[in-house]
């Protein structure tokens, strides 16, 4: 049993050295690629390493020590504060804290409400990561630039490597809010629309206002399809059609007026517009004031995808297995375990027709595949 553990411990150090080689070669060649964050001197930093530790509280004065500490050190992970301090290397409560970007961050195993054990552990396919990618545009659009008047001078968009997106928001009034008007947003962005009180006997307003969810869910409702009413089981429904035919007939959100019945009614709408048109960011990191972000340029330790700033313009094409790529030369051989789908990263692919087989894989892939558990390095074999 001994020596079936120390086995097992050399080959996870094996391993873990050939990820980090892969790192390094990425480091090597594409260390200008990495985001120059604004007041760098006043972020802390954090790094997760290869063997486990963790380090944080870290405070580069000047853009060249923190990419010469990459190269040199090659973390797994790389993060830095949405926070600006005085003191970024103090304790916490000693910091000195200016102001924060308001981020939000969907992930896909929260936004699509999966228990799905691929997605769990990380394999994320390219259909998954369109889904999330639509929802971070609808997020954008419709709650970012629409209800925020932000536009693209304003905000960074990111892959984040791994999961998802951020949308990290870096202007005043956004970047001094307390984590109590963070919460709020949320709410916002996640929860919706609560309907009005009635404005007399009989008589409902549902919306107070011509902006924001009030204008989104008239929008939605005016434009229900008899398919939409016969999977709420409301398609012979008399009182909800009245309604639907009562909101295109309204010239704006606040012109609307129902009786108790057809407002009753249009509850049950609202509920299932709601379902599909509220956005599940995490709210950990949009309210945490002190939070610690991947950074933009860097690679995620957990995928070997890079995680990448991005345009608007870029991000309706933009494939995370092609755009996020490690743009490696060097190749490694992998035994082939347990690929669930096709993966294709810089022009070479894995499927699941190669499990159980040994192959030579482009390094990036082949750190895709091997982080993932879906295969080992030859080399590890002892």
């Amino acid at each position: 049993m001994s020596r079936l553990v120390g086995v097992v411990m050399v080959m996870d150090i094996r391993r873990e050295e050939t990820l980090k080689s892969i790192l390094s070669e990425y480091y090597r060649y594409n260390i200008s690629k990495i985001y120059k964050p604004n007041s760098i001197d006043g972020r802390e930093f954090g790094f997760n390493f290869f063997g486990g530790s963790f380090k944080r509280h870290i405070e580069f004065k000047v853009f060249e020590e923190y990419v010469n500490y990459v190269q040199r050190m090659v973390p797994k992970d790389v993060y830095y504060s949405i926070a600006t301090y005085r003191e970024p290397t103090r304790a916490m409560n000693e910091k000195g804290w200016v102001n924060a970007e308001l981020p939000f961050d969907l992930d896909a195993e929260q936004l699509l409400k999966t228990s799905d054990e691929l997605i769990k552990s990380g394999w994320i396919s390219q259909s998954v990561y369109e889904q999330i990618k639509q929802r971070f545009l609808y997020l954008l659009e419709d709650f970012i630039e629409a209800d925020f008047g932000l536009d693209e001078k304003d905000y960074m968009l990111v892959f984040s490597g791994g999961r998802g997106y951020h949308i990290r928001i870096l202007v005043e009034p956004y970047i001094n809010l307390d984590q109590k008007l963070r919460r709020q947003i949320v709410e916002y962005v996640s929860i919706g629309y609560k309907p009005s009180v009635p404005i007399k006997a009989n008589v409902f307003q549902p919306f107070c206002h011509d902006y924001g969810w009030s204008r989104k869910l008239f929008e939605q409702i005016r434009v229900m399809e008899p398919s939409q009413l016969e999977e709420l089981g409301l398609s012979s429904d008399l009182t909800a059609k009245r309604v639907i035919s009562a909101f295109r007939k309204a010239k704006n959100p606040s012109s609307v007026r129902l009786n108790r019945s057809e407002f009753t009614s249009m509850e049950k709408l609202l509920d299932f517009v709601l379902g599909s048109y509220t956005v599940a960011v995490d709210e950990r990191v949009t309210v945490d004031i002190n939070r610690l972000l991947r950074a933009p340029g860097t690679v995620h330790g957990g995928s070997g995808l890079v995680c990448k700033a991005i345009t608007k313009n870029d991000l309706e094409s933009f494939d995370p297995f092609r755009h996020a790529s490690m743009e490696n030369v060097s190749r490694k051989r992998v035994h082939v375990r347990r690929v669930p789908f096709e993966v294709i990263i810089n022009d070479e692919s894995v499927s699941p027709e190669l499990n159980g087989k040994e192959v030579e894989l482009n390094s990036a892939l082949a750190y895709y595949v091997v982080v993932r558990g879906g295969g080992d390095f030859i080399d590890e074999a002892v």
